[in-house]
């Protein structure tokens, strides 16, 4: 009896072993099985999309299993083990492992310590003594012994600006008593940016170094950020070294610009006359880019950033480049960091000091991860015996150098990486560089605990497990689908076979070419057939004039609202056509009427309008409206036309409702009455009641199929259809199905 129970208690236990088994498993599609888990996810994060409507489940599911089954039809068709699939899915998988392969916390760091500098402007100066790239340990010792003399004599009370004067190497700014003027975060070296940020007022740093040299810098003066501003300038060039006539008309020249700018001419106009600027005259001066104190000239900062009001023109400063006259276009104060912190964080995953303090943090954080264990006896030993000469049989070459979680690399590995790196190094710069033993092995061990860290992303981030296997899907479903379906509906031979085995799916019922117009009465047809008789068609439409004021291209205050709104009208009426007509005053410049015509033209180009819908017409001082105020005269006409003749029927409907309706086209037998009654091609006047008709036959086509070019929009989406289908039932009988229909229906509750 016991022996029985045993045995029940045994076979119980198999049965609701396969149960369990079974239901965590609730598809499988021949050898694919499909977890329960699974299945949940995809639905739940489908439904959260929008992607599809919980409220039909029998539909999501037989697209769903349709999927799986090309899924599956990919898997067994080889593509993954392509090389062109491989490269594909190996170039996505190194792209979305970056973000994963970083300190974020670090970055986040820096991009906060970044904004929080940038809130101040500091005025240093800085002594250098220059070292080149890679020096030698000599002339590193001969640098830093004259920044330290430089340093003591500092501090014993020398005058910092004399001793920049006399000792700087820096030729720019050393005759200006080392002075660099104000600077920000973001613009110098990180360690110099740091070491100004450290200072206090009047206090000079000790020696430090950077890539360019050893530096002292002092720090006389902290402002708050002055924000940034747009400018537009006017250019009379004369070089600091040009002859003494050259400077004396350089002057010359800006002067009369100031004459012309305090009577009030246009800044714009007087730019594309006098700018020797041959980049931004076309565009009134305008300078394309947005300026911080800090990217000033020491002249031009508290000049520039002086200017108050929009509109507001500088006097003219002498520059490197000649004599300048500025105009402030636009001015904002610093943003606020939620509104930087992406161009700040590009800023500093660009730079290169920055980045190398973002890749040492998160090494460490990867060796502790990967748990790199280094033998530094055996180090030692690798080192030592590098250069020896090797059979390749030697014990210590089996030697372990490190470890990195699991699996161990020997002396032997780091000598063969040695090797390949200088065979590598020699083939790409021709000569062998001297790169000491630590530094490739410190390459040698990031390299492959990078490698390590890379490889176990799946493991350790649910997330990129996630969007690898989206990629993997949806790649997969994508060449499949093209492989047995889009590639073979492409195919001329394809299309036409499968169009003569259907020619009854292409068949065109019997119809006539014409033009069918309904209206209230005589005279609105009248009307209409005048206006329909080609496009584009003009319409009732009127736009207010633009004005201008006399004499320049500046518009009066309600033109830019204007444009902006006639943008506006073109953008949602895509059928549109407007003729801008340009009027001046017979006392303006012969160009003004064209300048005006081509500001508007520009700026509806700028906001999306296509030239193709602008028709320009130069009216010069042909059509004026006033003799006594000449203002008036100084503006832009407009004429809207369509090409919809749905537009036409708009303008009289607006008037009178249902005074017109016009259709035009292939009419089918028994759609338009008076169409069909009339055999004969041509035009006809007919009446129904009040209304009066007029019809126009231009061919009549008996029942036919459609020629091939014609179908062969059809062809292909047919052909598409009976590809996939057969495609599905093939697949579907290779590998039949097994669902659990009670226990999906669970799993989308």
């Amino acid at each position: 009896m016991i022996n029985k129970i045993v045995h029940l208690i045994f076979v119980l236990g198999l049965m609701l072993s396969g149960l369990q088994v079974f239901g965590q498993y609730p598809i499988q599609l021949g050898p694919k099985k499909i977890s329960a888990e699974r299945f949940s996810s995809d639905y739940k994060r489908l439904v959260e999309s929008d992607s599809i409507r919980p409220d039909n489940k029998a539909k999501f599911l037989n697209d769903y299993l349709d999927y799986q089954y090309k899924i599956l039809s990919a898997e067994q068709s080889g593509l993954m083990q392509s090389p062109g699939f491989q490269e594909e899915y190996q170039s996505f998988r190194k792209e979305l492992a970056s973000p994963y392969l970083i300190d974020n916390d670090k970055v986040e760091f820096l991009v906060r310590e970044a904004y929080q500098r940038m809130k101040d402007e500091k005025q240093v100066s800085h002594i250098l003594v220059k070292l080149g790239i890679n020096p030698s340990p000599g002339d590193t010792l001969i640098a830093f012994q004259k920044i330290e003399n430089i340093y003591k004599k500092l501090k014993m009370g020398e005058d910092f600006s004399q001793m920049a004067a006399k000792y700087s190497e820096d030729s720019q700014t050393a005759p200006k008593g080392g002075m660099l003027g104000y600077i920000s975060a973001l613009q110098t070296q990180y360690p110099f940016e740091t070491m100004v940020y450290s200072l206090g007022l009047g206090e000079f740093s000790k020696p430090f170094r950077t890539k360019t040299g050893y530096h002292i810098i002092k720090l006389l003066k902290s402002r708050p950020n002055s924000g940034k501003i747009r400018l537009a300038h006017i250019l009379s060039s004369a070089a600091v070294d040009a002859a003494t006539n050259i400077q004396v008309e350089a002057k010359k020249k800006i002067e009369q610009v100031e004459e012309y700018l305090k009577k009030g001419d246009s800044f714009e106009e007087i730019c594309k006359t006098y700018s020797d600027d041959p980049y931004s005259r076309g565009r009134g001066g305008e300078l394309r880019r947005w300026y911080f104190s800090s990217d000033l000239s020491e002249e031009l900062q508290d000049k520039l950033f002086g200017l108050q009001r929009l509109g507001d023109i500088s006097a003219p400063i002498r520059t490197n480049l000649g004599w300048q006259v500025f105009k402030l276009l636009d001015k904002k104060p610093l943003l606020s960091y939620e509104e930087m912190a992406e161009f700040i964080r590009q800023k500093v995953m660009s730079d290169e000091e920055r980045g190398e303090i973002i890749r040492q943090s998160f090494m460490k954080k990867v060796f502790a991860e990967n748990h790199l264990k280094i033998d530094d006896v055996n180090k030692k030993v690798a080192f030592e015996r590098f250069s020896r000469d090797r059979i390749g049989d030697e014990d210590y070459l089996k030697f372990k150098l490190f470890s990195i979680g699991n699996k161990e690399y020997q002396i032997q590995d780091f000598y063969q990486f040695i090797q390949a790196q200088q065979k590598r190094k020699l083939k790409s710069l021709g000569y062998l560089p001297s790169v000491s033993e630590t530094i490739y092995f410190n390459e040698f061990v990031e390299n492959l605990t990078l490698a390590a860290e890379e490889q176990n992303l799946e493991v350790k981030y649910p997330a990129f497990k996630e969007q690898m296997q989206e990629f993997l899907e949806g790649t997969l479903f994508s060449k499949i689908t093209d492989k047995e379906v889009y590639e073979p509906s492409l195919d001329s031979l394809n299309q036409i076979k499968y169009y003569q085995a259907h020619l009854a799916d292409f068949k065109l019922p019997s119809r006539t070419l014409g033009k069918y117009i309904s209206a209230d009465s005589q005279k609105t047809l009248d009307e209409a057939l005048a206006l329909l008789k080609k496009a584009p068609y003009p319409m009732n439409k009127r736009y207010p004039d633009i004005n201008f004021k006399l004499g320049s291209l500046e518009m009066t205050a309600n033109g830019t609202k204007l444009v902006s709104d006639l943008a506006n009208l073109m953008a949602k009426n895509k059928d549109y056509i407007l003729e801008i007509s340009g009027h001046q005053d017979a006392s303006e410049k012969d160009t003004l009427s064209q300048g005006r015509i081509n500001y508007l033209v520009h700026s509806l180009k700028s906001k999306g309008i296509l030239s193709t819908h602008l028709i320009e017409k130069d009216e010069a001082a042909l059509v004026n409206l006033s003799k006594s105020d000449k203002a008036k005269n100084a503006r832009l006409t407009f004429k809207l036309m369509s090409y919809s003749f749905e537009d036409v029927v708009k303008r009289f409907n607006a008037v009178k409702p249902n005074a017109l309706e016009v259709k035009e086209g292939y009419f089918l037998e028994g759609e338009n009455k008076f169409i069909d009654s009339s055999p004969d091609l041509g035009s006809k006047i007919l009446e129904d009641g009040t209304r009066k008709i007029y019809i126009e036959i231009t061919k009549k086509e008996p029942e036919r199929v459609k020629s091939f070019d014609e179908a062969r929009v059809s062809i292909i989406k047919n052909l598409q259809i009976e590809l996939e289908k057969d495609w599905m039932t093939k697949v579907k009988a290779n590998y039949p199905a097994q669902i659990q229909y009670s226990e999906l229906d669970g799993l989308m509750k």
